[in-house]
């Protein structure tokens, strides 16, 4: 159990520094060597089967007994990213395991936290909360919305309490945030855009002095593009930010993660550099750079659709398939090397379900006759209201498998067939 901490102090400060140091030090020494990643999706394995494989393995390795069941070992603390991966599993897979797994670990983390929460721990209740009978009404929800009241209400209020973020590691505070932002308005909390506008701030803090630049870009475009616009919002507005940020705006952010994309040709390509300027030697390839960059890439398409994000996001799709192992591993690096850590495999289930195209209905990455015959199948199915009926055939999402859906299907078909 957490130790006790007053209510208006975050405890997020050095939680993930462990995972992510190292990268200072192979940069001062360890050369390694980089496959090239393949960039074509038809080798690729199919995105269903990658699935299974990554939570089947966590739902396997999870603790299922004692005082830290629902944690998986050695990351107890890092528990909230492995459940919203277990949970997307769910969403896509329907297996009750995963189901299980992840509510195991919530109640883990309601026990630990004592209604202390760090960001990515209360944005994984807001998942638990969409895969429950009713998302709009479950214990869950009313958790995350108590902790926003509870904070706004605390000595100082919202503006005390997210305050404590300018103390901590700038990338590592964006991290926090930027999930922070997402359950917050998920909840439509009250005070939302101060959170909002303190990821902003904090952002602006973020140079390659960071322990990891390039991810919180990708954490805080992931965030931002969900919860408002990407406008010409000036993110250095206050004059106290890092030069890197002089003159850049919101909209400016899905360019400037292309920008750091590795392009074909080089080793690593579609996965990102994880410093702002490519310093040569540096080294790149990280899982959670391409997990987040990614995942800040498909936020901002479906916010505003463009074909030169598209094409970055298709690049990044294959590299991070071909960094998980057949059993289901996750490594630091794409190339599979380096440390392997239970939350890079829920991070990835989470930037997987986000690349599923809509009319993918078998998840094999592409989009046919098979899922045409799995829409057909389920024509007129009017018990649709959870996504685990009607084989996800309710693509409009209004509890009955009709020409609507049809529609979809068909245009995304037609979508897909034109790349």
């Amino acid at each position: 159990m957490r130790t006790s901490e007053q209510m208006n102090i975050p405890l997020e400060e050095g939680k993930r520094v462990r995972m992510r140091m190292n990268r200072y030090n192979i940069y001062l020494g360890i050369v390694f060597a980089i496959v090239i990643l393949s960039q074509s999706l038809l080798m690729a394995a199919p995105i269903g089967t990658v699935v299974e494989n990554i939570a089947g393995r966590l739902n396997d390795e999870q603790i299922k007994n004692g005082i830290s069941k629902g944690s998986w070992p050695g990351e107890a603390n890092l528990t909230g990213s492995i459940i919203s991966g277990i949970a997307v599993a769910y969403k896509l897979k329907c297996n009750i395991d995963y189901r299980r797994s992840a509510e195991w670990g919530g109640e883990y983390i309601l026990w630990a936290a004592q209604g202390n929460y760090y960001g990515d721990e209360i944005y994984a209740l807001t998942r638990l909360s969409q895969i429950a009978s009713d998302p709009n009404d479950n214990p869950w929800r009313t958790v995350v919305t108590d902790f926003y009241d509870n904070v706004r209400k605390s000595i100082g209020g919202t503006e005390n309490y997210v305050s404590n973020f300018y103390d901590i590691e700038p990338s590592t505070a964006v991290f926090y945030l930027s999930h922070h932002v997402v359950a917050a308005y998920y909840v439509d909390a009250k005070d939302k855009k101060i959170w909002r506008e303190v990821l902003i701030y904090v952002l602006s803090r973020v140079d390659d002095s960071s322990i990891y630049p390039v991810m919180s870009l990708g954490a805080a475009t992931w965030a931002l593009a969900q919860t408002g616009p990407l406008d010409q919002t000036k993110i250095h507005s206050s004059g106290e930010g890092a030069p890197y940020w002089e003159s850049r705006k919101l909209a400016d952010l899905p360019d400037l993660l292309v920008s750091h994309q590795v392009q074909d040709g080089q080793p690593g390509a579609g996965g990102f550099y994880w410093q702002f300027w490519h310093t040569e030697g540096s080294p790149n390839g990280y899982t959670e750079d391409a997990i987040f960059a990614t995942r800040g890439l498909v936020a901002a398409y479906y916010a505003n659709p463009d074909p030169n994000l598209e094409s970055a996001i298709l690049k990044a799709h294959a590299a991070l398939i071909d960094g998980v192992s057949l059993d289901g591993k996750v490594w630091e690096r794409l190339s599979k090397e380096g440390s392997i850590f239970y939350t890079y495999s829920g991070e990835m289930l989470q930037v997987l379900g986000e690349l599923i195209m809509t009319g993918d209905l078998d998840l094999d990455g592409s989009i046919n006759s098979a899922d045409y015959a799995i829409l057909v199948n389920s024509w007129y199915a009017s018990d649709c209201a959870h996504y685990c009926c009607c084989y996800g055939a309710d693509l409009n999402q209004d509890g009955t498998v009709d020409f609507g859906d049809l529609k979809i299907m068909v245009d995304k078909w037609l979508e897909y067939s034109s790349r």
